[in-house]
């Protein structure tokens, strides 16, 4: 029984290697290309993917523009200086162009009526575009005032920038952030511990105040 169960077995043993022979050379060839296609198909579908960059971690603060505009001695300066002139002219707008109606309604009544001759029409028409002259130099002269006051503001932007650069010699800070608290600021969140305003408020009117002093010598 034994001897017979060993024949049997021999011959599964021998069907089954012959099986695996006959597989493995008739599928090598289509076997190894169907492999090859489908490694390719999953190397193409996966993105290529950088390694990331290693980054160190950075140091950042923020600067409040609404106290700077609201304490910065240079802004103070300019902005009272900015509406004294403005209101200055909006007064002595004011007043010569209601004056020029009134009298140029008061002409057109007497030409109506005829009381003055062709010479005096003349002569006021004449004086009324000169008053009317002197009113658009007026207007002229606002439009010079915010061209002035941008400037000014330019400058004002231009110091915090330079002073900021020179702050940051020592400090080394990675970003310095502008933060305001208007709608449109783009930082919605600060954290009060990162705010460095008091010693930028500080450098700046100490610079301004110097300028002054210097300049009045």
């Amino acid at each position: 029984m034994n001897k017979n169960f060993s024949v049997i077995l021999n011959v599964i043993l021998f069907i089954a290697v012959a099986v695996l022979y006959y597989l493995h050379f008739s599928c090598s060839g289509n076997c190894k290309t169907a492999e090859k296609t489908t490694l390719d198909s999953a190397a193409a579908a996966k993105p290529i993917v950088m390694s990331p960059k290693e980054i160190k971690a950075s140091k950042s603060v923020y600067v409040n523009l609404d106290i700077l505009n609201e304490k910065y001695e240079f802004i103070k300066d300019l902005s009272a200086s900015a509406q004294a002139e403005q209101r200055a002219l909006e007064t002595k707008y004011q007043a010569k162009g209601q004056k020029l109606q009134e009298d140029y309604a008061e002409f057109q009544q007497k030409v109506q009526q005829q009381l003055l001759s062709e010479n005096q029409v003349n002569t006021e028409q004449e004086a009324f575009a000169k008053r009317k002259e002197e009113l658009d130099n007026l207007e002229l002269q606002s439009q010079a005032l915010a061209e002035k006051i941008q400037q000014r503001n330019d400058e004002a932007n231009t110091n915090l920038r330079e002073y900021i650069k020179e702050y940051n010699k020592k400090s080394g800070y990675n970003y310095v952030f502008a933060y305001s608290g208007s709608a449109a600021s783009q930082i919605l969140l600060v954290d009060d511990s990162l705010d460095i305003t008091t010693e930028i408020l500080e450098g700046l009117n100490n610079q301004y105040k110097a300028k002054k002093s210097a300049s009045k010598k």
